[in-house]
């Protein structure tokens, strides 16, 4: 780390949080008590141009101060204004810089910082909280030697993260989804442990045989039938071992590897049914990629750990301790040679890993982007090709594909340079055993070491080495399952931000009374997307949402699905406000057709079937002949048995846009939300699809929202929006008697571009 990244990281906070030192300088000089937001500012302004910068813009308590930190860590305040309602705070965007600034009622500058792109959001949002009187700002502490200040901004992008912090707590975790397995897993223990104590049976049997049977025979001590009859019988007593042996570690194998299998499904299972439960913010804030890897290849790495890593560690541990009794009953001296340097290499072993876990965390981080890239691309290829980008995103994924295998191949040098290191620490080891070893097996003394001895001390000694070498690589299978398992928990503890109520209202059937009253709505609970929005619908109505492209019309409708919650004021589905309702019972109820229709990979009939289960071949038909999809439907190859390609890319726009409404005439909704359906197709296809959404329209409450103003005029009120406030509300004729107003501008602008293309 050099020695300017070492100095932010002192003094101004890591991830965003502002530094103890600009806090507690706050604090002690200024009286600042109460913080509302911050940005960090990267750049500051020279007669030469901008340079690197080092200060906090901090808005306090109707004022903000601009804190400089220098390299000695002391901090000093560059500059202060008191916010006063009419001034202006302006933000301008550069290419490669942005200027925060404050003007007062004459436009003077009266406070100004500097910032590089990437703190542009930051900026914006302090822009956002200065301009909103009446904040709730967050105390500080009052230690000031400790004061570490918190924001509103960071409260709003806190990120998702696992309450699973050390790697310990990591692995305990995992295996406790070992319980429902407690039967398999105590076999796979059982066979375990005999495995061992069998395996240290042959050792012992070659020692036996060397010095109660080969030496006396040699020595004339025993008959060669009496010799005969005992090797033979040590034969047989070996080939048993080794069959029992390997029996148990079938035993071993096989109920663990099941385990292991089975715990990475319920892994899968429980991560992709907690998906399915978080909300839409969520999936905004998370790569599709990065959750795809997390379900699939994360659990997958959890396998070999579970099923092996778990038992082999207690195995190779009880092997370690079996293995030194053994070599110091058959040698003192030598066995403790042996034995008491073991703990200095299994803390090498934890140390080694230690390492290696910091860089298994930053490798599976680049596999998520290998994943994000492709989950982003194949699915998108038509524009790549269309564009005709396919060099491009070559070199995209190399460039990602390259920088992932140098942080595997640093996971692979660390490894290759401990492993020898170590390996050739424990062969020193037994050099040294037969440095000492060989002189006693020359000497005929008290002190002598007979043959067969040695021979089983040798081959111990062999044995020996294995238990520290799967110890070696189980540390290193952890560090891989626990980076893994660490980020399947920060899913599986990832909250979602709209909370289901228990026992909520169940409407039905749904009559179709919609009120909002005062509704605001902020994505990141800085800017305001929607703003005091309140109007009534009466069940059956149809109404009309039109307005400028950003003016919140699909958002107004996401609020009414619940697929975010309202920052103020309610919605009131009849009479009973939407956050209290059984969400699912509703959204059971409430149908949508989208301008661009998403349909799975499958056939025509389980796509038109999905919003109802059970839907017999008769329903589905009826719905497609109410959707004008059933003609063409009728002439694929399959008929309604036609595999649909993935996004439904093998059918037209106008085709896909008809099988979705299907899908919403199937379902029989009491509300129905017509976000831009008909937008992006010709003239003829909108003809038959208007007409289905015309049947689809009979007898419940709708709303349109579409930029095409002509489809609208039939609708019972217009609601027009600009700038996330309702600024008009009436029936078409109402409306165009404000010539002024927007929606008469909207109508005339419309109008000028059909005549445009018709003289053209």
């Amino acid at each position: 780390m050099n020695t300017q990244s070492a100095f932010i990281k002192k003094y101004f906070g890591q991830e965003g949080k502002l530094g103890a030192e600009v806090a507690s300088f706050l604090f002690r000089e200024h009286g600042v008590s109460k913080v509302l937001a911050y940005a960090y500012s990267d750049l500051k302004w020279s007669p030469d141009g901008p340079t690197s910068g080092l200060s906090w813009v901090v808005l306090g308590e109707g004022e903000l101060f601009n804190v400089e930190v220098d390299f000695t860590g002391r901090a000093r305040l560059v500059q202060s204004v008191k916010v006063d309602p009419k001034f202006k705070i302006v933000l301008d965007n550069g290419r490669s810089l942005g200027r925060f600034s404050v003007r007062d009622e004459l436009g003077d500058v009266v406070f100004n910082a500097y910032f590089s792109n990437r703190q542009r959001e930051g900026f914006s949002n302090l822009k956002s909280l200065a301009e909103r009187p009446n904040i709730e700002g967050l105390s500080w502490a009052k230690d000031a030697d400790s004061v570490y200040a918190d924001s509103l901004c960071e409260k709003l992008y806190e990120q998702y993260g696992s309450k699973t912090d050390t790697q310990s707590s990591v692995v305990f975790r995992l295996l406790g989804y070992l319980k429902p397995y407690k039967k398999e897993m105590a076999w796979g223990a059982v066979g375990a442990v005999f495995m061992t104590v069998f395996q240290l049976v042959p050792p012992y049997l070659t020692g036996y045989l060397i010095d109660d049977v080969i030496k006396p025979f040699q020595g004339g001590v025993l008959t060669f039938e009496k010799a005969r009859s005992l090797g033979v019988i040590l034969l047989v007593g070996l080939i048993l071992t080794f069959a029992i042996r390997e029996f148990f570690v079938w035993m071993r194998l096989r109920f663990m590897s099941i385990i292991g299998e089975w715990v990475a499904r319920d892994l899968r299972t429980q991560t992709y049914d907690h998906l399915q439960e978080m909300d839409l913010d969520y999936f905004g804030s998370n790569p599709t990629g990065s959750l795809i890897s997390r379900v699939s290849s994360d659990s997958d790495r959890l396998w070999d750990f579970v099923a092996f890593g778990v038992v082999e560690v207690g195995v190779s541990l009880i092997q370690l301790l079996g293995i030194s009794a053994v070599l110091i009953h058959l040698d003192f001296k030598l066995g403790l040679l042996i034995s008491l340097p073991v703990p200095l290499f299994l803390y090498a072993i934890y140390s080694h890993g230690e390492k290696l876990k910091v860089i298994f965390t930053k490798c599976f981080r680049k596999w998520s982007s290998m994943t994000a890239v492709l989950s982003d691309t194949i699915p998108g290829i038509r524009v790549v090709k269309a564009f005709s980008k396919e060099d491009e995103e070559k070199e995209r994924f190399l460039k990602i594909n390259e920088n992932m295998a140098t942080y595997f191949n640093q996971v692979h040098e660390t490894w290759t340079k401990f492993w020898p290191l170590l390996m050739f620490s424990f062969h020193f080891l037994v050099f040294l055993v037969w440095a000492f070893a060989m002189p006693r097996l020359l000497s005929s003394g008290d002190a002598a070491l007979t043959a067969g001895v040695f021979v089983s001390f040798v081959l111990y000694m062999t044995m020996f080495q294995a238990p520290i070498e799967v110890i070696g690589q189980i540390a290193r299978m952890v560090n891989r399952a626990t980076s893994s398992a660490h980020r399947i928990f920060e899913v599986l503890d990832a909250t979602a931000k709209l909370k289901e109520q228990k026992g909520g209202v169940a409407l039905n059937p749904l009559v179709g009374r919609v009120d909002f009253e005062d509704v605001g709505f902020s994505y990141n609970g800085v800017s305001q997307v929607l703003k005091n929005i309140s109007f009534s619908v009466r069940p059956g109505e149809m109404i009309g949402i039109v307005g400028y492209s950003g003016a919140g019309k699909s958002t107004l409708m996401q609020l009414l699905c619940r697929f975010w919650e309202v920052t103020s004021g309610e919605i009131l589905i009849d009479g009973y406000p939407l956050k209290e309702l059984d969400i699912k019972s509703y959204r059971r109820q409430v149908g949508m057709v989208l301008q661009d229709p998403y349909l799975f990979h499958g056939t025509m009939m389980s796509n038109i079937s999905y919003g109802k289960e059970g839907a017999t071949f008769e329903e589905i038909v009826a719905a497609s002949k109410a959707a004008n999809c059933h003609e063409f439907i009728s002439k694929l190859p399959q008929g309604y048995e036609t595999m649909i390609g993935e996004r439904g890319q093998t059918l037209s726009g106008g085709e896909r846009q008809r099988v979705s409404i299907a899908r919403a005439v199937l379902m029989d909704p009491k509300v129905l939300i017509l976000d831009e359906a008909t937008s992006s197709v010709d003239t003829k296809t909108e003809k038959k699809i208007q007409e289905a959404l015309d049947r689809l329209s009979r007898g419940r409450t709708v709303f349109a929202i579409a930029h095409r103003l002509s489809t609208l005029k039939n609708a019972d009120r217009i609601l027009v929006m600009d700038d996330g406030k309702l600024v008009e509300n009436g029936t078409h004729l109402e409306l165009l008697e404000n010539k002024k107003g927007l929606y008469t501008k909207l109508i005339e602008m419309q109008s000028h571009r059909v005549s445009e293309t018709i003289i053209q």
